[in-house]
């Protein structure tokens, strides 16, 4: 190696010590250990996620820059004196562009609020928000939780440019410019109920906050803690200060152990991290990043000068978090120092660094040293937590950054002695260490001085499963414009470093590891591309067959969905296909076969494959095995009933999916009745008449050779009866303009035509079925109380086959209960129709009826979009069943729709002040 300590090659594999082999894993002490399982940056740069500034540190990028000129402009106005001080002030050095952004509405913050806080707090609620989609929670689901915010800030710049502005001074601008505002906003938008606190320690701040979190996890106060810092340099007056106190590079770059390093060059941003407990990360199967073994805190004591550095302080935490870990210094491979660039600071902080880390290797072994400070400046009260993330990536990815802007090490350090050596290129880790750990220096001008170890996760996350067919893909927000821009963003990463992504696993982030939002689009998706596509579509306007958008329903009002299963009409050729493909919808139908074989002599199966099926035996008992496969099959992809409705022979459908009998009961029933039907068919018919019920039944209410059979809608209803009275009656109202429309029926359905057959299938059912009351509410279209508790026995299905269908009825109860959402659950929509028609009826504007199969469409896709629109109106989708529980932490955030907040202060006008 080199002697002035630089890196023999490019991206080499370093091992930093013998000692940090597997050994040093054994004597760790896991009790204390904090999982990282989020975080999220904010740098100069144009660093806005943490895999930007990791490309950006590998490229050595140097973000250094002028202060934007305007925001010095109040400043510039407030004094004639001071427009000279300021042109001879440090305006250089590491700024983020647009400070003035946010996206205030997101928050549901007005305008004039978000004028008056502090950009501090912006940056913070964001970057909490980030840091959390990273870890895959959904913020929303935090509400009322212990969880605790500690984040780091002491800069006041903004309050002072909005206070000192005395005759406009108004009563928000308090807390808006409150430096403990940072934390305490953060925990009042999400309502989090753990301890809240704004800590300032200097530029020792965010890694006392990240202590604080760590802490408040061990004591058990909390179970989860967002901690972090932010940083934003507004005010030249803290540049005049530290200008004169010698602390500032007069050319606003960072030079961290080069030899002409003479100050450090201010940075703006921030960093959030989200700790758990490391025991519960991983049952709850959480992406840990890497793991907090230790964190410590202490401070110079007296030195000679406040702001001087003091070695032994820094060696002494050091130590003290090297303690709390139980592991050998060692066998920490990688150090991220302070390195402030500073004559002084710098040549101190390696001594200290050297005394713990850097004794007892062997040369050719040194313990890897960088900062990342060059890159993006010294960001204050963020600094600490940003050197964090950085440090965190290395132990993850087993690769550590060059240091940026270095020319020729200090030459006031003896480095061959020191046992460091100072990263130039990307250097991989040594594959012989493991775990790979890394130290965290952290110290404030004020003498606290901070250090933290950091190991790599136990389990390093694998690659998804790239499982074959649809899936469903969620977009949310808080108001409806801003889904295209959500759209767009996922379809770009899909189409280019999401594609290597399993879209089982971007299903399940979106759908359950982001906060769901009250106006939802959804796509039901085959692959990326698709995907990609969809979604560009959707953003530009243009809608598919399979996109869904909605606003969910108001909060007074039921989100569940009540499926109704539809009677005889629905049958087409080949709609159990596909079906049959599936495992869960044969195992639905397995017993429902054996019944009808044995009841029937044909098979269920053999039936749907082959698509030929025309008797009105067939078709009945093809209708409910179709049906009660169906309900099984929404049951598997996560699609829960609240309420059920069966019209005719689908009613037994629905008694089975509430529990009130059994599938091979149910099969029993169908099978039975079907058989006795043979012995009409051919003497009957029906129609379906566009005049009510009510209407029809008191113009038929002496006759029994023609009745009105099912009441479908208040404007319609079906008529049954012997085939050639019923063909006259269809043809008198014909006549007389009424429309109507034959039933594909040779059965008078529910028509005292069939009461003959009554008393054959009370007796042949007579011990066959054991019904129960059921788990899931049943609103009969039986009974003329659609809420009757009616036990499902013979007699109910006896009665069944000959009694009028009251659907409007169940429908309209339904409603009047609250609910507002429906599924027909057939292989055809046929009561769609009549129940938009019955819910207008009933004067209700947001509601939902949906099929979930249609004729010659691809049967998975139809159940899916579906599911997917009643999940755009809110009803509850268990997303780990349609999904399953892995997820991507790759996937997008929510994209920020910013505009600029800056309250505009009023100054003199000295000018004319001066001519009076």
């Amino acid at each position: 190696m080199a002697s002035d300590g630089s890196s023999p090659s490019s991206r080499n594999s370093v091992t930093p010590s013998p000692s940090s082999s597997t050994d040093g894993a054994n004597v760790c002490s896991e009790a204390d250990d904090i999982a990282i399982i989020g975080m999220s940056c904010r740098t100069s740069g144009g660093n806005d996620t943490p895999e930007k500034l990791w490309k950006f540190l590998l490229e050595k990028g140097n973000a250094s820059g002028s202060s934007p000129a305007w925001r010095w402009d109040a400043w510039r106005r407030r004094d004639p004196r001071n427009a000279k001080v300021l042109d001879a002030t440090i305006n250089r050095g590491y700024f983020i562009d647009n400070i003035e952004d946010f996206d205030a509405s997101f928050f549901g913050i007005s305008p004039k609020e978000a004028e008056q806080m502090d950009p501090h707090q912006r940056l913070g609620l964001e970057l909490a928000w980030e840091a959390l989609e990273d870890a895959g929670i959904d913020p929303k689901k935090l509400s009322r939780s212990d969880t605790a915010v500690f984040m780091g800030v002491y800069s006041d710049d903004y309050s002072r440019l909005m206070l000192e502005d005395l005759p406009n001074i108004e009563a928000w601008m308090g807390l808006g410019s409150a430096m403990h505002g940072v934390a305490n906003r953060i925990s009042y938008h999400l309502d989090l109920r753990g301890p809240s606190a704004a800590v300032d320690a200097a530029c020792a701040s965010s890694m006392v906050a990240v202590d604080n979190g760590r802490q408040a996890l061990i004591a058990q106060q909390s179970n989860l803690a967002i901690v972090g810092g932010v940083n934003v340099a507004l005010s030249p007056a803290m540049f005049q200060l530290l200008d004169r106190a010698g602390a500032l590079a007069p050319d606003g770059v960072c030079r961290s152990f080069d030899d002409e390093a003479n100050g450090y060059a201010r940075g703006e941003g921030g960093a959030t991290l989200i700790l758990k407990r490391l025991t519960e990360a991983l049952a709850d199967g959480d992406n840990v990043l890497g793991v907090l073994k230790a964190s410590a805190v202490a401070q110079d004591g007296k030195t000679n000068g406040i702001m001087a550095p003091n070695p032994a302080a820094q060696e002494l935490v050091a130590r003290k978090a090297l303690k709390q870990a139980e592991i050998d210094p060692l066998s920490i491979g990688y150090i991220e120092a302070h390195a402030t660039s500073t004559s002084l600071g710098d040549p101190t902080e390696v001594a200290s660094v050297s005394a713990v880390y850097g004794q007892g290797r062997p040369r050719e072994s040194p313990a890897l040293v960088s900062s990342i400070k060059p890159n993006i400046g010294h960001l204050e009260a963020a600094a600490g937590v940003i050197s964090m993330v950085k440090a965190i990536m290395a132990v993850d990815k087993g690769e550590i950054p060059p240091q940026a802007n270095l020319s020729t090490l200090n030459t006031n350090v003896d480095w061959p002695k020191s046992g460091l050596h100072i990263v130039r290129e990307p250097t991989r880790w040594g594959e012989s260490t493991k775990p790979r750990r890394a130290a965290v220096c952290s110290y404030g001008y004020g003498g606290t001085v901070t250090h933290a170890i950091i190991e790599q996760s136990p389990f390093p996350s694998g690659a998804g499963i790239q499982a074959k067919g649809p899936t469903i893909l969620v977009i949310t927000a808080p108001q409806e414009k801003r889904i295209p821009l959500q759209c767009q963003v996922q379809s770009e990463w899909i189409s280019t470093n999401g594609r290597t992504e399993s879209m089982l696993e971007v299903a399940s982030t979106l759908a359950q590891h982001r906060a769901q939002h009250e106006f939802r689009a959804a796509f039901v998706v085959d692959d990326h591309s698709d995907a990609a596509n969809l979604l560009s579509d959707h953003a530009r306007g243009q809608h598919s067959d399979w996109t869904s958008q909605s606003r969910i329903l108001a909060n007074d009002v039921s989100k569940g969905v009540v499926w109704i299963f539809s009677g005889h009409g629905a049958q087409w050729a080949d709609m159990g296909k596909e079906l049959v493909l599936d495992p869960v919808f044969c195992d639905a139908i397995t017993p429902v076969d054996q019944v009808v074989s044995n009841e029937l002599g044909w098979s269920v199966v053999t039936a749907l494959n082959e698509g030929t099926f025309s008797s009105t035996e067939e078709i009945q008992v093809l209708t409910y095995a179709i049906q009660v496969g169906l309900g099984q099959v929404l049951l598997s992809k996560g699609l829960q009933p609240q309420a059920l409705i069966g019209h005719s022979v689908g009613e037994i459908a629905a008694a089975v999916t509430a529990g009130c009998i059994t599938p091979e009961e149910g099969a029993i029933i169908v099978a039975r009745r079907a058989r006795l039907y043979a012995q009409v068919c051919g003497e009957g018919g029906m129609y379906l008449v566009s005049r009510s019920f009510g209407d029809v039944a008191s113009k038929l209410k002496n006759r029994t050779d023609v009745v009105a059979a099912i009441d479908s809608s208040p404007s319609s209803c079906v008529i049954s009866g012997l085939l050639a009275p019923l063909q006259a009656y269809a043809d008198d109202l014909r006549e007389a303009g009424v429309k109507v429309m034959r039933v594909k029926t040779d059965v008078a359905f529910h028509s005292p035509s069939l009461e003959t057959l009554v008393e054959p299938l009370r007796l042949s059912l007579h011990g066959a079925i054991q019904p129960t009351q059921g788990t899931i509410p049943l609103y009969s279209t039986s009974q003329l109380d659609p809420r009757s508790k009616h036990e499902k026995n013979v007699d109910y299905w006896a009665n069944n086959m000959v009694s009028p269908v009251r659907l409007t009825n169940a429908v309209a109860a339904a409603a009047e209960d609250g609910f507002r959402l429906f599924a027909e659950v057939s292989s055809h929509p046929v009561v769609q129709h009549s129940v938009n028609e019955t819910l207008l009826e009933e004067d209700l504007d947001d509601f939902a009826i949906v099929a979930t199969l249609r004729r010659d469409k691809p049967a998975v896709k139809s159940i899916l979009h579906a599911i997917a629109q009643l999940y755009t109106k809110g009803a509850h989708v268990d997303f780990d069943l349609l999904c399953g529980r892995a997820w991507s932490s790759k996937v997008p955030g929510f994209a920020w729709s910013h505009k600029p907040y800056w309250k505009q202060v009023e100054t003199p006008n000295f000018a004319a002040q001066a001519m009076h």
